[in-house]
């Protein structure tokens, strides 16, 4: 049978979603790169590679890492792992990897990202993927496994034949890495579907400074959880979008899954950098405003996490 998978991969973003993937490919390809914004930072993967340390084992990972995007060139699928804060300024970066034939793949959380990559204008065909992996980024290229989960992978709007083609090829590779993997027809139905679990565990656990099962054992925590996640079920179902049954019990149900778990939105305040909480509990804040729905929990989740990040972020 011939090897009709993706031949080049370039990883955007080494964060701890980017070094999980690339460190996932990296078992049965030599062919993945990372791509990179920070020099400095690429010429140490570079040189030292990719660590994953996973159910008390560390393996090593040897990996091609540049910041510029001209030393890898075209590829055939690019995975798109930076946080939505960053997505528009790193598109235009993308060019030089992107052809008529390549395949991106956004795996950003959220909504917000979804009019950004609408508005790109892009070369290649876009692919939304929606994971409920976990990882941790211990240090520069090194990731610890959080947990695993299901990745959606699907188009948000009608492809070629040859785009289709390339999604069912990245799907099966990323099965043979060990993934697990699904083609939706309606992806935005998923991407909804984590943007409520989103809703009601990251800020909260950003808030509390705490994991993800700490939140079933603060009832204060429980009922905001309850009702932010309730408000942005009820701007999905405005928006006429299938959502999945009982948010509030999937959304508990991941909790007590990734209890262990430091949140994204965590990890980027105990690194001091800028959260993703606008695409998440701001977008839905956003679309409930359009469409007169109150959301009075999410703009008091949105607010707090703002004030949380102006104590450290410049200006």
């Amino acid at each position: 049978m011939p090897d009709t998978s993706p031949k080049r991969v370039a990883v955007v973003g080494p964060g701890a979603l980017g070094c999980l993937l690339a460190t996932t490919l990296c078992r049965i390809r030599g062919d993945i790169w990372v791509l990179d914004h920070d020099s400095q930072r690429a010429a140490l993967l570079q040189y030292s590679g990719l660590t994953l340390e996973r159910a008390g084992r560390i393996e090593h990972f040897p990996i091609q890492a540049t910041a510029d995007a001209q030393e890898i060139g075209p590829v055939a699928l690019v995975l798109l792992c930076v946080k939505s804060p960053a997505l528009g300024q790193t598109l235009p970066s993308l060019l030089p990897l992107l052809t008529k034939n390549t395949l991106l793949f956004a795996w950003q959380n959220g909504i917000g990202h979804l009019p950004v990559l609408a508005g790109a204008e892009l070369p290649c065909a876009v692919a939304l993927a929606v994971t409920s992996l976990g990882a941790h980024l211990v240090g520069p290229g090194r990731v610890r496994f959080g947990g695993a989960g299901a990745t959606s992978l699907g188009f948000l709007d009608e492809a070629s034949l040859e785009a289709q083609l390339a999604l069912q090829e990245a799907a099966e590779l990323f099965r043979v890495a060990g993934l697990e993997v699904r083609v939706e027809a309606d992806i935005l139905a998923q991407v909804w579907n984590k943007l409520l679990v989103n809703v009601g565990i990251n800020a909260l656990t950003a808030l509390h400074n705490c994991e993800n099962g700490a939140l079933l054992e603060n009832g204060e925590a429980l009922a905001l959880m309850r009702a932010a996640v309730l408000e942005a079920a009820s701007v999905a179902q405005a928006k006429g979008i299938a959502i999945a049954p009982e948010p509030v019990a999937r959304t508990i149900a991941v909790c007590q899954a990734t209890a262990g778990n430091i949140s994204s939105m965590l990890q980027d305040v105990r690194g001091n950098r800028r959260t993703e909480i606008e695409a998440i509990n701001g977008a839905v804040l956003e679309e409930a405003r359009r469409l007169g729905i109150p959301a009075p929990v999410n703009a008091e989740l949105f607010a707090a996490v703002k004030a949380l990040e102006k104590k450290y972020l410049p200006g």
